[in-house]
């Protein structure tokens, strides 16, 4: 008996998409929190705006990752771990890009 995937070009795990994600919503933390920092004058409204800018990035994460982890190939860069974490910011964008171009 084989443990090996059937499939050898696609793995067990969702590959540079699934890092791809988690490194954005990790570089989004401090992000976020420097974002509260700066808007929010009251220690309630700073966490409140931390919790919705987080709440905003895993709801970006979910979405993108659904999207693109079919096609996701390439091997991760600063780059690209940098453009994860602006589209998990930017997610609307790229939502509506994709139903305009349909």
């Amino acid at each position: 008996m084989s443990l090996q995937h059937p499939n050898p070009e696609r793995g067990t795990f969702f590959g540079p998409a699934l890092i791809g994600a988690c490194l954005g919503i990790i570089l989004s933390i401090p992000i976020a929190a420097y974002c509260a920092a700066w808007l929010g004058d009251t220690y309630h409204r700073r966490a409140l705006i931390y919790c919705a800018f987080l709440l905003w990035c895993v709801v970006g994460a979910i979405i993108v990752f659904r999207k693109t982890y079919r096609a996701e190939k390439q091997r991760l860069s600063l780059i690209k771990i940098l453009q994860w974490c602006l589209s998990l910011w930017l997610w609307p964008l790229l939502i509506l890009g994709s139903a305009v171009r349909r």
